[in-house]
């Protein structure tokens, strides 16, 4: 076979590259080797080539490398540029792999791992799925990255996703962007068929139930730890995870999940073959396979201090891509999936959830309808409300919050953006730098306040500071019942903004009668009893017009007063 590579058509997946650190040296991962420079340079061009126009020119403002003969000044005069001559459209996977492997590298490659990349190379060219590798610390760098590169070529996107999940077990079809999701959850038996996944690890039967007992006791002890990677995702997320007890032993990555017999997400494992102790640690396809399959035995899993760290950290950056999501960089451990694991964090991170938040909405969803909007609660005269992490998925997207008024008050309503301002692109070579994007300034954010009987017209609206800023809706509500928040963009763009809330309501000044003299909210005989005692006796409260004299004009005014009733 040849070691050459092809531009991607199939749906495909991606590798991790798990840099664990070592806890007593605190080292951090080394990044991936870069092929030659020469080899750089030709990948690089292909590639940008690949990407949307936008990005090619901040790419060439840079200087970045590929970019050489992108026309900036045809770009700023909106002409046309045509690249159609140096895309080479009929490239084919083995073609793309000899680009990827230099001859250094070639030297130092094992029979097992020219195996591995000629399997991917075969399975591409054929259009079939191949799912994404896990790799572990002590793997060849540049091997690693020819891997990654000849599997995740497709997918140079600026938001690093692949598609969500359009159907599961529970939801059944028809799922689309931002809607919440419900997954469920098995773990295969022993016995079940792996089948060969096109990535030169063989096939072979699980040993997922003997592989962890010998390692925890019993299922008891290790199945929560996947139950924790899963809860974790939903309480960041708009998805929801259900453990399917049964598993019927149909092979992996194929049968789809159905209630009572096995779940959408299967969790496996085999010993790899071409692969041994530290090489491929597990791989993970994209919806709607969501199966996560670990090499059996594999020592990198026997270090378990703080709480298994590495075994949910992989586990949940698989997952991550089983959601749909991609690598992302630079590499400085701020990312879940970002290529090398890493056990500065526990768990998904920014911009893993602003990632899921994109496909599958925030832990509060469904929010956009009366029947299901967030409550707030009964709010008095001295209310306080708080949340975070809610977010609208793009521009279309709304969130709907409501409470029920028993007193007047004065409402107050706060958002701002719960995000950040970071590096992040696809992986390249040495995947140390991305492009800066403020992830608060996404979306300009809006408020409308409505009456609960009517949802057309808002009593009051906000939207002063732009996107990023804090915006303040401020209303006297004077009359009790149900109202209703609304947040919204008013910009247009088609990305997701995280924000948070705080809204608290406060006193309003006491409605001033002048002619309740008693003060008890009602107009009747004993105002006019106390107006005629205190306007006998000569007192402040008869004197109704405030000039000193006590005469015919407090008499005229009280009485005008009086039939004018209390607001």
């Amino acid at each position: 076979m040849s070691r050459i590579a092809k531009t991607l058509t199939a749906a495909s997946t991606l590798a991790l590259f798990a840099g664990m650190t070592q806890a007593s040296t605190g080292a951090f991962p080394e990044c991936i080797a870069s092929p030659t420079e020469q080899g750089t340079q030709e990948i690089a061009k292909l590639m940008f080539h690949q990407l949307p126009i936008e990005h090619q020119h901040k790419i060439a403002l840079n200087g970045g490398i590929g970019s050489e003969d992108f026309d900036l000044n045809a770009f700023q005069n909106g002409a046309a540029i045509d690249i159609s001559e140096e895309i080479k459209v009929d490239l084919t996977a083995h073609e793309y792999l000899d680009m990827l492997v230099s001859d250094q590298l070639a030297s130092r490659l094992t029979q097992e791992q020219w195996n591995i990349l000629n399997a991917i190379a075969d399975s591409l060219d054929a259009d079939r799925t191949v799912p994404h590798l896990c790799f572990a610390p002590d793997t060849d760098r540049e091997f690693a990255f020819a891997v990654n590169q000849l599997i995740e070529f497709q997918f140079q996107v600026r938001f690093q996703q692949t598609s969500r999940w359009n159907r599961t077990a529970t939801d059944g079809s028809g799922l689309t962007q931002g809607e919440p999701t419900t997954l469920t959850y098995s773990f295969v038996p022993d016995g079940t068929t792996i089948p060969n996944s096109g990535l030169g690890l063989g096939s072979g039967s699980s040993v997922l139930f003997a592989w962890l007992n010998s390692r925890y006791g019993s299922p008891a002890n290790w199945q929560p730890l996947f139950d924790q990677v899963f809860d974790r995702w939903a309480e960041l997320t708009g998805l929801s995870y259900v453990y399917e007890p049964n598993d019927d032993g149909a092979n992996t990555n194929g049968p789809v999940g159905i209630l009572g017999l096995r779940g959408d997400v299967r969790i496996a494992a085999y010993n790899f073959a071409n692969d041994g102790n530290f090489g491929v640690l597990a791989y993970n396809n994209f919806p709607n396979d969501g199966d996560m399959i670990f090499d059996a035995y594999d020592s990198f899993f026997n270090t378990t201090s703080n709480n298994s760290l590495r075994l949910r950290n992989v586990a949940a950056h698989e997952h991550g891509h089983g959601l749909g999501m991609l690598h992302v960089c630079p590499d400085n451990q701020t990312k879940l999936m970002e290529p090398f694991a890493s056990t500065q964090y526990d768990g998904p991170q920014l911009d893993d959830i602003l990632n899921g938040q994109r496909h599958y909405g925030d832990p509060t969803e469904p929010n956009n309808d009366p029947g299901s909007a967030i409550d707030m609660g009964d709010f008095d005269a001295s209310a306080f409300f708080a949340l975070s992490n809610v977010s609208i998925d793009d521009n279309s997207d709304y969130d709907m919050f409501t409470f029920n008024l028993t007193e007047r008050a004065q409402l107050t309503f706060v958002i701002g953006p719960q995000a950040g301002q970071y590096q992040s692109g696809s992986q390249t070579s040495s995947c140390n730098n991305g492009n800066l994007v403020n992830y608060n300034a996404i979306q300009d954010l809006e408020i409308d306040l409505y009456e609960g009987t009517n949802l057309i017209t808002p009593l009051a609206g906000a939207n002063s500071e732009g996107a990023g800023g804090l915006d303040t809706l401020v209303y006297d509500l004077e009359d009790t019942g149900v109202y209703y928040v609304i947040v919204s963009a008013a910009s247009n763009v088609n990305n997701v903004q995280r924000y948070q809330v705080t809204s608290f309501t406060s006193e309003l000044p006491p409605i001033e009668c002048p002619a309740d003299l008693t003060g008890d909210g009602n107009l009747d005989f004993f105002d006019v009893s106390a107006f005629l005692g205190a306007f006998s006796a000569s007192e402040p409260d008869g004197d109704f017009d405030g000039n000193g004299v006590w005469n015919f004009f407090d008499v005229s005014s009280f009485l005008a007063a009086f039939s004018a009733g209390c607001p």
